[in-house]
């Protein structure tokens, strides 16, 4: 986390001290995909890419400035409605009104500098990271006493309802309930999570293609309408309540796109649940099975993949120490996740980038993430 220069960058900015400095983590995700606004099961993890945020107290109205993309258009605080701002600033303001809708007390104007050192457009959520971790110094100077929990149900609301983005639960929560070493086996529906310790002899990394995520956010949005229609069809209330049985009584009934769309979430359940049972037993060979038949699902059945995803998957597959790799995120570019023997990481780097050069003529990025905690308050 970029936490030693947000300090100074706020001093630089202000004239004068922070009073409080938060961070959130951005997140990788092993297993299941486009489940989770659909009721289902995901399985991610908190990763030492993250958000660094210092703020104070502001009159009249919020400033914003972003090492990474410059400074956003000052809005206040508790005033601003849903399009009332467009840059990336958005985020904040958004969810400046989701904690206003959330409660009677308005939430105050503050000064804000941010640093980042998330992958832009690697499919590792630096969106709900920055809702995250706007959450929390907003949450401590605005005494709203809320948990990371709540702070991380408003960051959806803050995508939903005012960034227009029709995301699920899975990442905020990610950012905001990480625990160092464990990843999340998280029921969306019952808000329930497990801790799965990832063991040491594997280790976690983020592939990334360096293919900016083009049509992402229509793209997920028209996902998620046809997952509701799939629903419809099978006369349950989310994809979640179906098995394979039904879904296949009901295959003629309707379009072949529909039904693909609900195969890839009834089954990418399924791998999910079985991936907590691979992962907790240490079975490196079904670990691997899962997470290749993951990435088979969301390029044909989910339509997501693009082929820089699918040469990095097969680059990863096919270097020394891969147990497993898959496409991750919302698709259409960004990375791939990989588990990797711990013993062979420098041996899977190099083979995976040259492969994947040879196959795309793209300088991919390979990074070993460490599991870490969720948003938290560094300094206050």
């Amino acid at each position: 986390m970029p936490l030693d220069g947000i300090e100074l960058i706020f001093r630089d900015t202000y004239g004068h001290d922070p009073s409080v400095i938060g961070t959130a983590p951005g997140r990788i995700n092993l297993i299941g995909e486009h489940t989770d606004y659909n009721d289902g099961f995901v399985f991610p993890a908190a990763i030492d890419r993250g958000l660094s945020i210092a703020a104070s107290l502001s009159v009249h109205e919020t400033k914003t400035l972003s090492v990474q993309m410059g400074a956003g258009k000052p809005f206040p605080a508790g005033k601003v409605e849903p399009g009332g701002t467009t840059g990336w600033e958005r985020y904040v303001a958004g969810m400046a009104w989701a904690i206003h809708q959330n409660s009677e007390q308005l939430p105050p104007d503050l000064k804000i500098a941010i640093d980042s050192t998330i992958p832009i457009s690697g499919g590792v959520s630096s969106s709900a990271a920055l809702e995250l971790a706007v959450g929390v110094v907003w949450n401590y100077l605005g005494k709203f006493a809320l948990d990371n929990r709540e702070l991380a149900r408003l960051g959806q609301v803050c995508e939903n309802q005012f960034v227009g983005v029709n995301c699920g639960l899975m990442d905020q929560m990610a950012s905001a309930m990480g625990r160092e070493g464990h990843a999340m086996f998280y029921d969306t529906r019952t808000q329930d999570i497990e801790y799965v310790p990832i063991p040491k002899s594997l280790s976690v990394v983020l592939c990334d293609t360096k293919k900016e995520r083009t049509l992402a956010t229509s793209a997920y949005n028209e996902r998620r309408a046809q997952c509701e229609m799939a629903a419809n069809y099978l006369g349950v209330k989310k994809l979640r309540d179906a098995d394979v049985g039904l879904l296949n009584s009901k295959r003629g009934q309707m379009p072949d796109v529909v039904y693909r769309r609900a195969k890839h979430v009834i089954s990418e359940n399924s791998r999910c649940i079985a991936f907590r049972e691979a992962l907790l037993a240490g079975d490196q060979t079904l670990i691997g099975v899962l997470m290749r038949e993951s990435h088979q699902s969301l390029r044909y059945d989910f339509e997501v993949s693009c082929d820089e995803l699918d040469a990095m998957a097969a680059s990863a597959w096919a270097a020394p120490g891969c147990v497993g790799a898959r496409m991750m995120g919302g698709g259409f570019g960004g990375s791939c996740i990989a588990l990797v023997q711990t013993g062979k990481l420098e041996e899977f780097i190099k083979a995976t980038l040259e492969i994947y050069k040879l196959a795309s003529a793209l300088e991919g990025e390979a990074m070993v993430c460490r599991i870490v905690d969720g948003a938290r308050l560094v300094l206050a």
